[in-house]
């Protein structure tokens, strides 16, 4: 009877370890962050030079995944009568939708409601790309974009 007990207490516990697991790991692929300078800033130019493969391809703009949040005070798009137009460079994805380069790019695609977007689709997962373009990394200075809560006033944080 002690000894079914045991049994019984393991398996609960090995149980319970796998569930953790299988959580933890769910809750990593749903949640990807990269700080701006861990990514490469790339083109079609510098892709058709690598041994990577890629597809040009127009997607629904609600299914790219942004991956940062800083932002470029330079960069911040004031005109966007050439998003309008379609006379931006395409945004860089991973397999999986994940955006590797055109964040600012995407933030005044989304706020004009442009529905579909030109990509280069890389063959590769974003950490494969981060790592094998890591000479096109970036370290301009960035900032966090201000952020409202009821509960707090408007939040900036510079990173230089």
């Amino acid at each position: 009877m002690i000894d079914f007990n045991l049994k019984e207490i393991k398996m609960n516990k090995l149980v319970i370890i796998l569930m953790m697991t299988v959580l933890s790991l769910s809750a990593l692929a749903a949640d990807k962050h990269f700080e701006r300078s861990q990514l490469p800033q790339l083109n079609q130019e510098i892709l058709d030079s690598s041994d990577y493969s890629y597809e040009k391809t127009t997607v629904p703009t609600k299914d790219i995944i942004p991956v940062q949040t800083q932002r470029v005070r330079e960069f911040r798009v004031q005109d966007k009568e050439w998003l309008l137009n379609d006379e931006y460079g395409p945004l860089i994805i991973d397999r999986d939708n994940y955006l590797i380069d055109g964040h600012h790019r995407l933030d005044g695609i989304k706020e004009l409601q442009i529905k579909n977007v030109r990509v280069l689709r890389v063959n590769a997962s974003i950490e494969e790309v981060v790592e094998a373009f890591n000479k096109y990394q970036d370290h301009t200075p960035t900032y966090e974009p201000i952020v409202s809560t009821p509960d707090q006033g408007d939040l900036i944080t510079v990173t230089e």
